[in-house]
């Protein structure tokens, strides 16, 4: 009885010290595998009229990004990130003194929502400290009560339901809901647009109309991010020269959502 416990607990030692720790190998889409282990990040920027989601990993949440496809009726947007970022590189950072990274540390990140409060994207040779994305981030109490509330910080975060306010840089006050759900090495948060988002007085994106998807997967030497958004936009961007400033728009943001994830370490 003794031998057995101890087997047990030896086995249960060697799973918990990652032995059995998932590579890129096993969770990339094999068509992406080889650009993404050479260049660190693979995107795709859908035309009208390809809607596929090709960069979603072999996940647990798998089916569920899939099942939350906003319907497209009038003019469609559909990006797709996928980083591979090296565990050895974010903690010579060294900015929380950290010797690993779990997904509990991914999960006090992407509660830490005020922490976004000047994110900055749009960086050049010419301007290497960017520009400040959103002005400010915060939790709220609801969509009817604007009132910052403290973050609700957890390295445990699934199941929980947060409604996010953002003073966008271009467009606007924005609130949206999140959900949470982390299970074994995984975390997976689905973000939807509870306002309407505008741009230059036009209405380009109803509420409800936009899904973005962050899904971190803890791997053996690496975390693997994917990111995407899914939308329907107004008719509005019909007009060729907004549905383009409004795409990249969205690119930027989804890049800077990553960058920004990066640095936290």
């Amino acid at each position: 009885m003794i031998k057995k416990l101890l087997a047990l607990v030896s086995f249960a030692f060697i799973l918990s010290s990652g032995l059995f720790a998932l590579t890129a190998e096993e969770v990339v889409p094999g068509e992406f595998l080889d650009e993404l282990l050479q260049e660190r990040v693979v995107s795709v920027i859908h035309d009208e009229g390809d809607e596929r989601l090709l960069l979603v990993p072999d996940c647990l949440y798998r089916e569920k990004i899939f099942s939350r496809r906003i319907e497209k009726k009038d003019s469609p947007y559909t990006a797709e990130f996928l980083y591979l970022v090296s565990k050895k590189d974010v903690l010579a950072l060294g900015k929380k003194d950290l010797q690993q990274i779990t997904v509990g540390d991914i999960s006090e990140v992407f509660t830490a929502l005020s922490k976004m409060s000047g994110m900055r994207y749009r960086f050049s040779k010419s301007h290497s400290k960017g520009s400040v994305l959103y002005k400010k981030v915060s939790t709220i109490g609801s969509l009817e009560n604007s009132k910052d509330i403290p973050d609700m910080v957890t390295r445990n975060c699934d199941g929980l339901k947060l409604y996010c306010y953002q003073h966008d840089r271009l467009l606007g006050n924005l609130k949206f809901l999140l959900e949470y759900e982390m299970k074994e090495k995984e975390l997976y948060l689905s973000i939807l647009n509870k306002t309407n988002l505008g741009l230059m007085g036009l209405n380009a994106c109803n509420q409800e109309n936009l899904r973005i998807n962050i899904h971190v997967t803890e791997l053996e030497d690496d975390i693997l991010f994917y990111i995407s958004a899914d939308a329907n936009y107004d008719n509005v961007l019909k007009i060729l020269s907004i549905r383009k400033i409004i795409k990249t728009l969205m690119n930027e943001r989804l890049d800077a959502i990553y960058r920004w994830f990066y640095l936290q370490f």
